[in-house]
C-alpha cells in the first residue's frame, strides 16, 4: 500500500483506538455520581489505565523491533476493543480497575508501533506533516469522543452502553488493517540508507529533517541527543494529563456546568490537536524540532493560567482550545525527532520508552493531585499548575542554547 492510502488508513485507525480508550475521562461525573467517589477515587480509575498503559509501552515496543509490527497493532486493536466492552460490563467500582488495567496494556501495542511503522513509510523530510496528520485521528476522537459517550449515556441512562458501542470500531479497523497493509513502504528506509534528505549533516534537533541516522549509535549517545527536549516534553505531557483528567470534574464544580456538558466540552482541549497536530508537524519539518517543542512550551503555562482565569463561556472555551492546540504541537515534533536520530531497529523500542515515562510521570501524579485537590480545592491547585508550566518554561529559554 502506498504511503499516500496508509496515512489516512492509520489515521482513522487512531480515531478507532481512542475511541476505546477515551470514554472514561468524559464519563468520569457519571461514574462518580454512581459510585458516590471522590477525587482521589476518581483519579486511582485514571490512573489504572494511564499506569498500566505506560508499563506496557517498552514491552510492546519490544515486540514491535523484533517481531511484526503489524500483527502487534492488529491484535492489540482486538484486545483493546474486548478491555473496553469489559468496563462496560462491571457492576463495581472495584471490578473496573482490572479491567483498566487490561485496557492500558493491550492500549499500549498502538503508538510507539504505528509511529515506527508510518516512519518507516515516508521520507524523513515528511516525518513531521504525517506524523501530525496521523494526530488528527486521536485529536479527532478526543473531541468527538466525550459528546458522543455523553449521548449514548443519556439516551441509554446508563454509562456502561458508551464503553460497549464505542469499542466496536477497533475491531472494525483490526480486520481492515489486517486485509490491507503488509510491511511498511520502502521509501523512509531508502532515505534512511541513501541519507537522500534536504538536510546532510546528520541527526539534527535544532534543524530540520536530519539525514540518515547513525546505525551504531549507543543508548548515551540517544540519551545526549533527545533526552532534555523528551524531558520537557514528558513535564507538559504530565501537566496536561493531570488537567485533563480533572477538567470535567473543574468544570462541574468551578463553573457549575452540568455535568453531560462538562464531559463534552473536555473534548475540545484534547481535540484541538486537530490543528495542533499536522501544524506543529509541519513546522517542525520547516523551523526544526527543538524550535516547535520550546514554542509549545512557553505558551502552555499561560494559556493555562489564561483558563483557570476566563469565566464560563466563549472565553473559557478559546482558552482551552488555545491550551490543546499548544501542547498538541509538540506531539509530532518529537516523534519526528526520535525518528531523526534513532535507526528503525530501535526506534520503536526508544519511542516506547519515552511513552513509558511521560504515562507513568502522569500515572502517579494523577492520583497525587486530586489527592491535592481534596485538600486545597480546585482552583489553587490549577492556577499552581499553571504557574509552575510557566515557570519551567522561563528556565528552559533561558538557558535553550545548550539544549
Amino acid at each position: 500500500m502506498k504511503s499516500r492510502h496508509i496515512i489516512p488508513l492509520f489515521t482513522v485507525t487512531h480515531f478507532s483506538h481512542h475511541l476505546s480508550t477515551g470514554v472514561l475521562v468524559p464519563l468520569l461525573p457519571l461514574l462518580r455520581q454512581d459510585f458516590g467517589l471522590n477525587y482521589f477515587q476518581s483519579g486511582v480509575l485514571v490512573s489504572s489505565f494511564s499506569l498500566s498503559y505506560g508499563f506496557g509501552q517498552v514491552p510492546m515496543a519490544f515486540l514491535a523491533d523484533r517481531f511484526s509490527r503489524r500483527s502487534l497493532i492488529v491484535f492489540g486493536l482486538i484486545g483493546t476493543a474486548l478491555s473496553a466492552m469489559a468496563v462496560g460490563l462491571t457492576t463495581a467500582y472495584w471490578q473496573m480497575i482490572p479491567c483498566f488495567i487490561a485496557l492500558g496494556l493491550l492500549g499500549a501495542t498502538y503508538h510507539a508501533p504505528v509511529s515506527t511503522f508510518l516512519s518507516q513509510s515516508v521520507p524523513p523530510d515528511q516525518r513531521g506533516r504525517s506524523l501530525g496528520t496521523h494526530l488528527i485521528g486521536g485529536s479527532a476522537s478526543f473531541l468527538l469522543t466525550p459528546p458522543i459517550a455523553v449521548y449514548i449515556a443519556t439516551w441509554a441512562r446508563t454509562w456502561r452502553l458508551s464503553f460497549l458501542l464505542l469499542a466496536v470500531p477497533a475491531l472494525v479497523m483490526s480486520a481492515l488493517l489486517w486485509l490491507t497493509t503488509r510491511k511498511p513502504h520502502e521509501a523512509g528506509r531508502i532515505a534512511e540508507k541513501t541519507g537522500l534528505t534536504p538536510s546532510m549533516g546528520g541527526s539534527n534537533p535544532n534543524g530540520g529533517p536530519a539525514g540518515a541516522p547513525n546505525p551504531t549509535i549507543t543508548w548515551g549517545q540517544i540519551v545526549r541527543a533527545i533526552g532534555i527536549l523528551a524531558m520537557i516534553s514528558i513535564s507538559m505531557q504530565m501537566v496536561f494529563s493531570s488537567v485533563y483528567s480533572y477538567l470535567p470534574l473543574y468544570l462541574v464544580d468551578r463553573h457549575g456546568i452540568p455535568p453531560e456538558y462538562a464531559g463534552i466540552m473536555v473534548g475540545l482541549v484534547a481535540g484541538a490537536g486537530i490543528v495542533g497536530g499536522p501544524l506543529g508537524g509541519a513546522l517542525s519539518d520547516r523551523l526544526g524540532r527543538k524550535q516547535i517543542i520550546l514554542l509549545s512550551l512557553s505558551l502552555a503555562g499561560p494559556l493555562l493560567f489564561a483558563a483557570t482565569r476566563a469565566p464560563a463561556g466563549i472565553w473559557l472555551l478559546l482558552s482551552l482550545a488555545a491550551y490543546g492546540t499548544s501542547i498538541s504541537a509538540r506531539m509530532p515534533a518529537m516523534e519526528s525527532l526520535i525518528a531523526d536520530v534513532v535507526p528503525s531497529r530501535r526506534r520503536a523500542t526508544v519511542l516506547g520508552v519515552y511513552y513509558l515515562l511521560g504515562q507513568e510521570t502522569s500515572g502517579v501524579v494523577t492520583p497525587l493531585i486530586g489527592r491535592l485537590i481534596d485538600l486545597r480545592g480546585l482552583d489553587p491547585v490549577f492556577t499552581g499548575l499553571a504557574l509552575g508550566l510557566g515557570l519551567v518554561s522561563v528556565i528552559v529559554l533561558t538557558f535553550r542554547k545548550r539544549i
